[in-house]
Formats: structure tokens, C-alpha cells, sequence
């Protein structure tokens, strides 16, 4: 299980916060943009009756109003789960902006990206329900890894965080990152850069298709969520920016097979100083050697909720993505990870 955790936190930091993205060599990607109708038969921390029993409809009083229950927590040796957390902040507490699972997924050869949107309106263990990227700021990893269990009920096995002055020292410190844009995403940054009085802009004259980012215009890019940026209106939602930032990532997963072993193993220990977590660098030093193999793997992305939520309205939490269903979200997120292993 340790080799496995390895690998993954190396992706998660390589693939999160590398910049050597190739157009060539790519793996292939699904993305799931629909809920599932079977249920998994992987077994849950729980008992195998709760694997088996159909999941009942639920209410936004039954879940939030009433002591619902913890999700039952599926696991499996096979399958690892890393947990990014990419924070609001410069500093090591804040709000969550960024919640992705990454998983690899040892029996069907697969490394699966599930990103959780921030507005999504939770169970916080100890609080009051609020939105998901609320769960960090109350109690920092430890009990934002418990709400991500609790609610969706995925087994997590790790974490790797990065605040804004990280990522962005990160990016520069490998040289910057090639991704994929539209003019719209590159009128979005240039527009960033001059409202925030910053001097690195995309060249004029530059159109769609991959551009060499600096950390400061990555960063702008994998916060982009539209709005009006300097003047300019621009068009977009939580599941863009979400889509940004998994294209993002697929792409640097996508160049680390063009790399020899000695160029990842170099990657990984210039990403290692910018980014907290709870595996050692000794630990991810020993099992670098498994990292060719796994770059074989295809790669899926997800991102929950896709269904099963309407728009809410609290005073303290503002505008929220309250779920209608949780047993069926939960569903769909234990049969994307784990599919149906048994």
C-alpha cells in the first residue's frame, strides 16, 4: 500500500504543480459528465448489507436537520486515494479552493481525478452544515479529509496541500507550464494581470492553443471561474474552473511519459519543498522506480455533484449547491473510484 501512496502523491505534485506538458505520447481520457444507475460492490468499512441494500431518496430535511448518519466508507487495497487541497490563502489555513481526489486505480489500470465543488452544502463533523471549503478553514486537513469521508464516503489515504504563494513559486521554480487555452482563457489572465497590477502578460497577438505559463498566469488560469476581471465580463461556473484545472493536470500527466526515470525523479524532488503532506520524502524516494509503469495507466475525471443538487440560500454560507440525494451521489462517487471491484 505504501508503494501505491508513493506513486500517487508523486502524480498529485507533479501532475498539480509540473509544468512539462507534451501534445505528444498522451494517454487517454473519460470524462464523466453522468451519473451511474449500478450500485458498487466493492466493500465498505461497514457491513456488505449496506453494499446491497438500494439506497432510498433523501431529503434536504432528512440530511441537514436531522443526525444523518456517516456514508458507509468504501476502501480497497488496490485503489489509493490522495486528497489535494489547494487553499485560498498564502498562508497554511484558510478556505479549500481546490478539492480533488486523485486515485490509482491498480485493478482496472487507471488513475481517476474526482474533483468536489467548494459550494457544495455538507455535513461538517462538529459544526454546523456549510459549504465544503468551509471544513478547512474550521479545522485545517484533518477535518476536511473528515468531511470528504463522511459525506461522500471514499477512503482517504493521504493528502498533499499548496496555498497560492506555493503554487505560483512552484511553477516558476520548474520554469513555467504549457497549457492548452482559448483566447477567451487568455483574455481572462492578461485581464487578472492588469487589475492586479502585475507585469508578466500574454503576448498580444497570441491565439488559441498551448501557451507557456508563468506561476502567476497558471495560477490565475486554475482559479477561473469568469466574473468581471478590470471591466471585462467574463462567462463562467464552478464546473469551468474545475474542467480548467483537469485539463491542466491531464496535460502534465500526459508529458511525464515522455520523461526518463532520472527526469521524474528530478521533478519530484524540485516539486517536494513546495508542497505539505503527510508521506516523507523517504518514503516517496523508494518507490519512485514503480512511476513508468503507472504513467501507463489511462486517466478518468469526474466531478461531483453532476446531479442530485438544487440552488439554496443560507445567510451565513451564502449561495450553496444543496444535495437532494445523497445516497445516490454517494453512489455515483464510489462507482467512479472503484467501479466494481470485489
Amino acid at each position: 500500500m505504501k508503494r501505491n501512496l508513493a506513486f500517487v502523491l508523486l502524480i498529485v505534485m507533479l501532475f498539480a504543480f509540473a509544468g512539462c506538458s507534451s501534445k505528444d505520447n498522451t494517454v487517454e481520457t473519460t470524462v464523466v459528465t453522468a451519473a451511474t444507475t449500478e450500485a458498487p460492490t466493492t466493500v465498505p468499512k461497514t457491513t456488505v448489507e449496506e453494499t446491497t441494500t438500494a439506497p432510498e431518496e433523501t431529503t434536504e430535511a432528512e440530511v441537514f436537520y436531522t443526525e444523518a448518519a456517516p456514508a458507509p466508507l468504501y476502501a480497497h487495497d488496490e485503489v489509493t486515494n490522495i486528497l489535494l487541497i489547494g487553499t485560498d490563502s498564502n498562508s497554511d489555513w484558510g478556505r479549500s479552493d481546490t478539492l480533488m481526489l486523485l486515485s490509482l486505480d491498480n485493478i482496472h489500470g487507471k488513475i481517476k481525478m474526482t474533483s468536489f465543488l467548494r459550494d457544495t452544502f455538507v455535513s461538517i463533523p462538529g459544526y454546523s452544515p456549510d459549504k465544503l471549503n468551509a471544513a478547512y478553514a474550521y479545522g485545517g486537513t484533518d477535518l476536511c479529509i473528515q468531511t470528504i469521508e463522511y459525506n461522500f464516503g471514499v477512503d482517504v489515504d493521504g493528502y498533499a496541500i499548496v496555498n497560492f504563494k506555493t503554487f505560483k513559486d512552484l511553477i516558476n521554480a520548474i520554469g513555467g507550464v504549457d497549457v492548452y487555452l482559448t483566447e477567451d482563457e487568455i483574455d481572462y489572465i492578461n485581464a487578472q494581470v492588469a487589475q492586479n497590477g502585475q507585469p508578466n502578460y500574454i503576448p498580444d497577438g497570441t491565439g488559441e492553443g498551448y501557451v507557456h505559463l508563468t506561476g502567476g498566469q497558471a495560477l490565475w488560469h486554475v482559479r477561473n471561474r469568469g466574473g468581471e476581471v478590470n471591466g471585462e465580463y467574463f462567462y463562467g461556473t464552478d464546473w469551468d474552473r474545475v474542467d480548467r484545472q483537469q485539463r491542466m493536470f491531464t496535460g502534465i500527466i500526459n508529458g511525464l511519459t515522455s520523461l526518463s526515470f532520472d527526469e521524474v525523479s528530478n521533478m519530484a524532488y524540485t516539486v517536494l519543498p513546495y508542497v505539505t503532506t503527510d508521506l516523507s520524502a523517504a518514503e516517496i524516494a523508494g518507490h519512485i522506480s514503480n512511476a513508468p509503469a503507472y504513467l501507463s495507466y489511462s486517466i478518468e475525471r469526474a466531478t461531483f455533484p453532476t446531479d442530485y443538487w438544487t440552488d439554496s440560500y443560507y445567510d451565513y454560507a451564502g449561495s450553496v449547491l444543496e444535495i437532494t440525494n445523497w445516497n445516490a451521489l454517494r453512489r455515483d462517487v464510489a462507482t467512479f473510484i472503484y467501479e466494481n471491484i470485489q
